[in-house]
């Protein structure tokens, strides 16, 4: 109820200002024609009808809407619109004839024979009338639409990260507790101390209430950073990480959490299952309109089975499922054998948004 009083009332704002203007133009009419102007009589005059068609504007809308307008076009919308255009033309000639012979009498002709003759007259302004009001109740209706649907796919986004985050925590926090586990029968104190630390600061990221679905690559690599501190602990000698990230890329704005399963998959599955020390490599940079972001490690390299395991393992189909809906067919997530025959390589293409391209252009 209140949004068709708030539609009615828009309407109604719009087409009083329209029989303004006209009021403007019948006054200056008169003045042109060495007439009295009497600005009273001019509102009078062209106001009523205007201000009668903003009333009857939202049965417009509804009628655009039971019968929209689309290709191919439908019979009954067409006669129904037909019948509209009739009905506004009629509409505007009955009333403007009506205030004509209150206002101007005496007439020669007849009523009807004045709103035959107005109808024919009013015709080509009731289409156009008629057109611009359906068209206006479209536009309002895909607008509104338009956010409904921008609603949805923000709280689709963050359920998609709220998602993320509890998957992360389980599995992250037995691996953190079981090594501060080992520290404290160790009795190294510090250890476990810093341990906790670390693992506050990376709980305290993945639990923010207050992010946005993108953050700056920066950021997001400082969360990874403290996240493979905790990961190197567990590790120890075994492994290193070595970062190649170029200056204009850390400014690019990047899904949340984006990177974080494709570093997990990396340590869990190719440098976990051996025993010789391994490298974890993360690299990214700006090329052209993309943004390439890469996690290879030289571990054990992809199983047979992969493409049955890859399609059936949460991590990757869940980042996958991230870029599509965000992105759409413009970013990629490819996994391929590592560089040098060993290993793994993730790499991640992302397009660069207009206003990224232009700071990672000037850093």
């Amino acid at each position: 109820m209140l949004a068709r009083f708030r539609t009615t009332a828009i309407a109604l704002a719009g087409f009083s200002l329209v029989g303004l203007l006209e009021s403007v133009h019948h006054a200056f009419w008169l003045h042109l024609n060495s007439k009295p102007v009497d600005v009273g009589l001019s509102l009078l005059h062209e106001m009523p009808p205007w201000v009668l068609w903003g009333l009857c504007a939202p049965a417009v809308t509804r009628l655009g809407e039971r019968f929209r307008l689309e290709w191919p076009p439908r019979v009954a919308a067409i006669m129904a619109h037909l019948g509209g255009i009739a009905a506004a033309a009629l509409l505007l000639s009955s009333v403007s004839v009506l205030l004509e012979r209150w206002l101007d009498p005496p007439m020669p002709r007849t009523f009807l024979d004045q709103v035959r003759i107005s109808f024919v007259y009013m015709s080509p302004l009731a289409l156009i009338t008629y057109g611009a009001t359906l068209g206006i109740g479209y536009a309002t209706s895909y607008a509104a639409r338009s956010r409904q649907l921008l609603e949805l796919r923000t709280e689709l986004q963050k359920a998609e990260l709220s998602a993320l985050r509890m998957q992360l925590n389980p599995h992250f926090l037995f691996n953190t507790l079981h090594t501060i586990g080992a520290l404290v029968r160790d009795d190294n104190r510090r250890g476990a101390v810093e341990m906790i630390e670390k693992l506050g600061d990376v709980l305290r990221h993945v639990l923010r209430t207050d992010a946005g679905p993108e953050t700056p690559l920066r950021d997001e690599v400082e969360f990874l950073r403290k996240y493979l501190e905790i990961e190197q602990v567990r590790f120890g000698e075994r492994l290193r990480v070595d970062w190649q990230l170029d200056a204009p890329s850390e400014s690019v704005p990047v899904p949340q959490l984006i990177l974080q399963p494709l570093v997990e998959n990396a340590l869990r599955h190719g440098l976990a299952p051996r025993a010789r020390p391994g490298v974890l490599t993360i690299r990214a940079r700006v090329d052209g309109e993309a943004l390439r972001l890469a996690v290879a490690d030289d571990g054990v390299g992809l199983p047979a089975d992969f493409g049955a395991r890859c399609d059936a393992g949460v991590g990757i189909a869940n980042v996958r499922a991230r870029l599509s809906r965000r992105y759409g067919a413009g970013a990629t997530l490819s996994i391929a054998p590592g560089d040098a025959g060993g290993g793994v390589t993730a790499l991640l293409v992302l397009p660069l948004r207009a206003g990224a391209a232009q700071v990672a252009t000037h850093e």
